[in-house]
């Protein structure tokens, strides 16, 4: 099996350091990838979240960021569903306006609605390899003091 891709290497849950920074990476499962973030917050789950897809998305090509920011608002049930509708909407914007969601200036959040301004980079063509973020194995919890989640992202 390939070694997971991950700003770090791949460590269990009880192996991550319990403090304020936040972190992120990606596991392997059966044509699907299952991302892991972990952040001190909600707001910072997300933007974590988004850094993450947008790290995928952008697959190494040189980051022209574009000059103006976007405000991007995502409402949903709970905080479960927000995390994937969030995700979702990236990779929408990805797909549909080749615009790649890389830094996440500002993020709002409640359990069931983020604001966030966010910055991109324009690329030639869609990404086209997220799918979608899914509901399947989708996890917010508390651990170690801090909050982490799981989403599969289908690819």
């Amino acid at each position: 099996m390939p070694a997971p891709i991950s700003g770090s290497e791949s460590k269990s849950p009880a192996d991550l350091p319990a403090g304020p920074s936040a972190s992120h990476e990606f596991l392997e499962h059966v044509s699907e990838l299952k991302l892991r973030v972990r952040a001190a917050t909600f707001d910072e789950l997300l933007s974590e979240a988004g850094t993450a897809l947008g790290t995928l998305l952008a697959r190494g090509a040189p980051l022209r960021l574009d000059p103006l920011p976007r405000d991007i608002v995502v409402s949903s049930s709970d905080r479960e569903a927000l995390l994937v509708d969030w995700l979702n909407e990236l990779v929408f914007l990805a797909e549909t306006e080749h615009w790649v969601p890389v830094t996440f200036d500002r993020v709002e959040a409640r359990d069931t609605q983020v604001r966030a301004t966010v910055r991109g980079v324009p690329v030639t063509e869609a990404p086209a390899l997220v799918k979608a973020a899914t509901h399947h194995g989708l996890r917010v919890e508390q651990l170690n003091g801090m909050l982490q989640a799981e989403v599969i992202l289908d690819i």
